[in-house]
């Protein structure tokens, strides 16, 4: 599983990650602390605390991810 650290600062900025994560074919979720969430399910992604930083769990291999990691860079922190 690839991590990376991701940060959003508007409600916007989750829907459009949304919106992108839902293309991929691959498993990703956001995990904060001891939660995981469907990154694909809006609901899921905004029933996190999202004030801090989350960790973005893509179950892909490097080079699967590679396009899907540049189209949400913006966020990465």
């Amino acid at each position: 599983m690839i991590r990376k650290s991701i940060k959003f600062s508007t409600a916007n900025d989750i829907k459009e990650f949304v919106n992108v994560t839902m293309t991929q074919r691959f498993d990703i979720d956001l995990i904060a602390g001891r939660y995981v969430a469907d990154a694909k399910s809006i609901l899921s992604v905004f029933g996190l605390d999202l004030d801090s930083e989350v960790t973005l769990g893509i179950h892909a291999s490097e080079e699967e991810a590679a396009a899907y990691l540049e189209r949400i860079s913006r966020h990465l922190v």
